[in-house]
């Protein structure tokens, strides 16, 4: 494949895009067959592994707009999902972590996850799982280079 154009090349990103979130099924209402979108599973996922990070953190490291991420962590907190803790070191600041409720389901979440990952690998050979891990590893190492190439000059 020699795609020479930049709108060839765009094109083919654009599709390879909606390839993949199609193909990982986030595109279905309701991710994992729950009633909580993408953005609400992936900040829950930051949540449970993020060490306890405050909402600061949390929009810095998913680039959300802090107005949409504090309406969601409202609603989680309403929901008995999370709980937020004033920080020792910085009074002005609370940390969020999940409650008991919001680790049970984000436990029933994270291994819905995990089984629709292994259907998915269970359908290719151990030779196409390598190269799909090696494909998706240089994907990610070629993007994060040039992000912080790209930042570097903000900075």
């Amino acid at each position: 494949m020699n795609i020479t154009t930049l709108n060839d090349k765009i094109d083919q990103v654009r599709q390879f895009n909606r390839f993949f979130t199609r193909k990982i099924g986030v595109l279905r209402e309701g991710l994992l067959h729950s009633s909580f979108s993408l953005t609400e599973v992936r900040i829950l996922f930051e949540i449970a592994n993020g060490n306890n990070p405050t909402a600061t953190k949390l929009r810095r490291e998913l680039g959300l707009d802090a107005g949409y991420l504090s309406r969601i962590l409202t609603r989680f907190e309403e929901q008995g999902l999370t709980e937020r803790v004033r920080s020792e070191q910085d009074g002005r600041q609370f940390h969020i972590r999940l409650t008991s409720e919001g680790m049970k389901v984000f436990s029933e979440l994270d291994q819905r996850s995990r089984n629709e990952v292994a259907e998915l690998l269970n359908t290719l050979s151990e030779d196409e799982q390598q190269k799909l891990l090696k494909a998706m590893h240089d994907i990610e190492t070629i993007l994060d280079k040039k992000t912080l190439s790209f930042l570097k000059q903000f900075i």
